[in-house]
């Protein structure tokens, strides 16, 4: 105890001196704390949402035969809520529910329309005023027509729904309930000139557009709920059940649901994409761990050269000290641990100090980023072993040139 105690009065006797010895010490630590900080809170967060995928989940989705909706990726939705109802009660299934999906803010709205149980994805629009129709079969609108349920259907429509464009005209295509009658089919290459907005879809996914009256666009869109539609299924399997084969069992049971929907139910195995974010956040928290060692080995290096450099300035002014001590029966061992214990106090002040700035900066940084940072005691046991082995390794040589100073040289040095 008296060792530290003296230690710790020669460390308060040039505090300038040790403080700028131990900048470096800081600077390597408080990055220890830091950037562990930040990884161990990210690691967290990638968890948590790894967790919610497992091996017990799987998703299901429906894709359509249709050859030009599969080339653009695009699905149907023959989902209901009745099917979750009728579901959840398969064997095997501990949870089911909607994967949903909201709409963009545009004036293109995605609906599923049928005919005589043809099913197709279309996207509606509004019709602008001054729109120049190329319609190839039927006619365009008229004023007669705004208050009324009629529509102007694409090519690739009509092909979908009838067996040819002429046979489109006059009929009635059911949209989310409300039957609209086809009153003309347009050339797809001139489709995308009458959307009633900037961003057009039909430019970046050339997809066509089929457009109703605005009056019948509003009331659609108004009742029409896309915060219920249900785009796929979320499937948790009951434990000690495999998923894929519960996953089986549903998209049996939806076949004889929907037995007329052209298309194929498929599952999504969310159990690869957990191990390969897991597997990506590994590699990654593994070079972040390489950039901290690096950062903390060149810090301390730098930082540990300048105690030893402090230690070897106490030395040569302690001279007479030491001459002293030993003149009156100090051993050499009991002077090389009194300058070792004096190194060790100095770099265990830093590593208290590097503590504290990287909890600071920890907290300071939680502001900047979107998850929490999490320090862990493992860092801050890390960061106390390094300084006292810093203060070993560089406190080292100086405290045995002291423990070997000559006495009578010493005293009248």
């Amino acid at each position: 105890m008296d060792l530290i105690k003296n230690a710790l009065v020669n460390i308060k006797g040039h505090k300038l001196r040790v403080f700028m010895a131990l900048i470096w010490i800081i600077i390597g630590i408080t990055s220890v704390i830091l950037i562990s900080s930040i990884g161990n809170g990210l690691k967290e967060e990638v968890s948590k949402t790894v967790t919610n995928v497992g091996p017990n989940k799987t998703s299901i989705y429906f894709e359509s035969e249709n050859v030009y909706m599969n080339d653009y990726n695009i699905f149907l939705s023959p989902f209901t809520y009745s099917d979750i109802e009728e579901l959840s009660f398969i064997d095997g299934v501990e949870k089911i529910g909607p994967t949903n999906s909201g709409i963009d803010e545009s004036s293109i709205y995605s609906f599923d329309a049928s005919f005589d149980k043809k099913t197709t994805y279309i996207d509606l629009s509004p019709l602008k005023e001054d729109s120049n129709t190329n319609t190839l079969y039927g006619r365009s609108f008229s004023l007669d027509d705004e208050d009324r349920n009629v529509i102007m259907i694409t090519m690739q429509n009509a092909t979908d729904l009838f067996n040819s464009p002429e046979d489109a005209i006059g009929k009635g295509i059911t949209i989310s309930g409300y039957i609209f009658e086809v009153i003309g089919v347009l050339d797809e290459n001139y489709a995308s000139d009458m959307s009633d907005t900037s961003y057009n879809y039909d430019e970046y996914y050339n997809m066509p557009t089929a457009y109703v009256p605005n009056k019948s666009f509003e009331n659609l869109v108004k009742q029409y709920d896309y915060s219920t539609e249900i785009y796929g299924l979320d499937l948790v399997a009951s434990k000690n059940y495999d998923v894929f084969e519960v996953a089986n069992k549903v998209i049996e049971r939806l076949y004889d649901l929907h037995p007329s929907i052209e298309g194929t139910y498929m599952t999504e195995d969310l159990s690869y994409l957990a191990e390969s974010q897991m597997y990506e956040l590994e590699s990654m928290t593994s070079s972040i761990n390489k950039v901290v060692i690096l950062i903390t080995f060149i810090s301390l290096f730098v930082g540990g050269i300048g105690v030893m450099n402090i230690m070897y300035v106490s030395v040569m002014e302690r001279q007479r000290e030491i001459g002293i001590r030993r003149a009156i029966g100090a051993k050499p061992r009991a002077i090389l641990i009194q300058f070792l214990v004096e190194s060790i106090c100095i770099t265990i002040l830093g590593g208290v100090l590097g503590i504290i700035v990287g909890l600071f900066a920890t907290n300071y940084a939680a502001n900047y980023i979107p998850f929490k940072a999490i320090p862990s005691v493992n860092s801050i046991l890390f960061a106390s072993i390094t300084t006292i082995l810093v203060g070993v390794i560089f406190g080292i040589v100086p405290a045995f040139k002291a423990s070997r100073l000559d006495p009578i040289k010493a005293i009248y040095k």
